[in-house]
């Protein structure tokens, strides 16, 4: 679901951005700030949406407000929501998250599993987490960024197909 939210906030963002260019005016702080508080709400109500509903599965099916297992069980959209709850600021949040999948992630599981989907979205998901957590403050293990719990479940979950 999150991967969806992107696109989506793009698509907000341009439409806001033509439509006051063909106003005449040019983007001020307060219009950037208008917009970034609207993607921070889109945000957070497709996550914390994901969270009451869908959380341990994959992802949320938005029409009946409940999860499925797509790629193969991984809790997907935790792992997709990683990366953005840092660049959002939420360093409490992603550190439980690091934790919540710490502790229940597992990839030694005999399911049908897309290669790209897990090679992009969690490989992928988890390495751009694994690299922004120092820039987010979080106290990082010796050897970084060349060993860290995020790297290692990156290693776990990388597809050999």
């Amino acid at each position: 679901m999150l991967r969806y939210l992107y696109p989506v906030c793009i698509c907000v963002f341009n439409a806001l951005h033509t439509a006051h260019h063909a106003k005449g005016g040019p983007i001020t702080e307060q219009d950037m700030a208008l917009y970034r508080d609207r993607v921070k709400s889109m945000f957070y109500h497709a996550y914390n949406n994901y969270l009451e509903n869908a959380f341990p599965y994959d992802e949320l099916r938005p029409l009946t407000c409940d999860g499925q297992d797509t790629w193969g069980s991984f809790s997907l959209t935790l792992i997709d929501a990683l990366d953005t709850l840092l660049i959002l600021g939420n360093v409490t949040e992603f550190q439980r998250v690091v934790n919540v999948l710490q502790d229940g992630i597992g990839f030694d599981i005999d399911v049908n599993a897309s290669a790209f989907e897990t090679n992009i979205r969690v490989v992928g998901g988890l390495l751009s987490a694994h690299l922004l957590s120092k820039k987010a403050g979080i106290e990082v293990e010796a050897g970084w960024p060349c060993s860290g719990p995020l790297l290692r479940l990156a290693e776990e979950g990388r597809s050999e197909e």
